[in-house]
């Protein structure tokens, strides 16, 4: 892959910050390369709580500002990926002795869509006991005075890191996943390019760049260490959010509910994919970000924390389904608690042409990515030969739809419904599997649907309860960039997050799939499997504290 030509920019990290980097400097015309140790979106970005969101709860901070930013790039998201990023209900329940009262909660939704300029999917709208209590049955109604609902966003965090990468290569971008960074070279003081080595086959090769961006979030600090970056301070605060899964007939819900624990930390049980999430916590980490989990006391704070808003449910830790742990790559603060660290982000740019990005938030990606690679652009124009600006172009990622809304008619959820009766109707497949893969695909799920077509098998359920079918997997490694049997059943089908078994009954036959279209050896599947259930077995590990 060496080039004459060097890259303008090697990101680092497969994360929503550097795919959304990859993308705004493709579309700008800048020739661009990332690279990660893993798959897209293996880190943080595919363990969130899966929200994009104004982050109401900062208002009580006065971040304005970051409040502001947020919902101005909900109102982007929805506009250009309406498939992956659509309006979700949430319920703030009041309590008698709450900090916060009805009437103060009220006065900040008003501030909260004053600034979305009222453009949220729905206005705030304010509920007495009475009224509050029959909103969401499941909901204790001891002490309850009031609740408010408003409207957020839900999303598949790891989609949208997919097919932000998929657009970054349909621009011209060079996208390798498994491609780990073991050096950054430099000449006469300044970047010049970086060594990689295959991850698979520990191949090293060298490729020139003008200037390089980590984008590693929870992973910086120890990039740090292991390449040297230019910079000598510790950039990060890292907190871990733990997240647990229940089977929807635990909670039924049909909104997203506002929880406080015990120590005034805030969570939510949020309705996803067909599951009830309760997540999540906020607490210090130390130690390495690739051995991050959940643990016994992690898993027993929500369920808490759950039962003290549902008391029916009657949450216990041997009910869980699956769990996922992710690192916040906080900017360093190390006086304020860890649910009080700020989501602001910062850049560094170094003397030699290195630029790092700290912090931020899963909502705000497009906006950091844009504002990183501007920093690159200004970097190069000062301080590299023969780099010539004149000819880029404005990247438009403000107006230009992710791939699967790419041609959709209307760019919102009545656009993708639209869509949904479109497959039924043009190839013969059921409704529920239509509505499926519009929702998760987009305009892509047409090939999935002539696919169906033409096999009707692959219309067959993996879940008898849930609404994938065979038909991803074979898509998951021809389009979406898969490489493995975690890549497939992590996040291109979530089975490890939200099956019962956590994916363990169906992995032997993705393997065998996989292997046929990846040309794996017998020694290579088995690996492939082993190492999938390694990753089960480690979302399991608070079971045998």
């Amino acid at each position: 892959m060496t080039s004459e030509k060097p890259y303008d920019i090697v990101i680092l990290g497969g994360g929503i910050n550097g795919a959304g980097m990859a993308r705004d400097a493709a579309l700008r015309g800048l020739k661009v390369a990332l690279f990660d140790k893993g798959d897209l979106a293996c880190g943080t970005s595919s363990k969130s709580s899966k929200l994009i969101h104004g982050g109401l709860r900062y208002l009580e901070h006065g971040e304005l500002g970051l409040v502001f930013e947020s919902v101005s790039e909900r109102a982007v998201q929805r506009r250009v990926a309406p498939h992956l990023v659509r309006p979700l209900p949430f319920l703030v329940p009041v309590f008698k002795d709450a900090k916060t009262g009805l009437e103060i909660l009220n006065v900040g939704l008003w501030i909260y869509d004053t600034l979305a300029l009222f453009r949220s999917p729905k206005l705030h709208r304010t509920f007495r006991r009475g009224k509050a209590a029959d909103l969401e049955p499941a909901l204790t109604k001891e002490g309850l005075t009031g609740a408010v609902e408003y409207y957020d966003c839900v999303t598949d965090d790891a989609r949208l890191v997919l097919e932000n990468a998929i657009d970054a290569a349909a621009a011209g971008a060079d996208v390798h996943t498994y491609t780990k960074v073991v050096e950054i070279q430099r000449s006469g003081g300044q970047v010049s390019g970086v060594r990689v080595q295959d991850v698979f086959t520990g191949e090293h090769r060298t490729v020139p760049a003008r200037s390089v961006i980590v984008a590693a979030g929870a992973w910086t600090d120890e990039v740090q260490e292991r390449i040297d970056l230019g910079f000598r301070k510790k950039l990060l605060r890292r907190t871990k959010g733990v997240h647990i899964v229940f089977p929807k007939e635990k909670l039924p819900l049909r909104r997203a509910i506002t929880l406080i624990g015990t120590d005034g930390r805030v969570m939510f049980a949020i309705p996803w994919k067909d599951r009830t999430v309760i997540g999540t916590t906020d607490t210090d980490f130390e130690g390495s970000a690739d051995d991050c989990h959940a643990d016994a006391a992690d898993v027993q704070y929500l369920c808490d924390g759950g039962n003290r808003y549902f008391p029916a449910a009657d949450f216990k830790p041997e009910q869980v389904i699956a769990t996922w742990s992710g690192l916040r790559p906080l900017v360093a603060d190390e006086h304020a608690k860890a649910s009080n660290v700020s989501r602001e982000h910062e850049i560094y740019v170094h003397d030699d042409g290195v630029i790092i990005i700290a912090g931020g938030k899963l909502t705000t990606y497009r906006r950091m990515a844009k504002e990183c690679v501007r920093k690159a652009i200004k970097w190069m124009s000062k301080c590299s030969p023969g780099f010539d600006k004149s000819a880029l172009r404005k990247p438009r990622t403000k107006e230009r739809p992710l791939p699967g809304a790419a041609g959709l008619a209307r760019k919102s959820m009545t656009g993708v419904r639209e869509l949904a009766h479109e497959l039924t109707d043009t190839y013969g497949i059921s409704k529920e599997t239509a509505n499926h893969i519009a929702v998760v695909y987009g305009m892509r799920a047409k090939k999935l649907a002539r696919a169906i077509q033409q096999r009707p098998e692959l219309g067959d359920r993996m879940q008898d309860d849930l609404e994938y079918v065979w038909a991803e997997v074979d898509f998951a490694i021809q389009d979406d960039l898969a490489r493995t049997v975690g890549d497939i059943l992590e996040r291109r089908i979530p089975l490890a997050l939200v099956g019962l078994d956590q994916g363990l009954d169906v992995a032997a036959r993705v393997a065998d799939r996989a292997g046929e279209l990846l040309q794996w050896s017998d020694d290579q599947k088995a690996s492939q499997l082993a190492a999938y259930r390694q990753t089960v077995a480690n979302s399991r590990r608070f079971r045998t504290a």
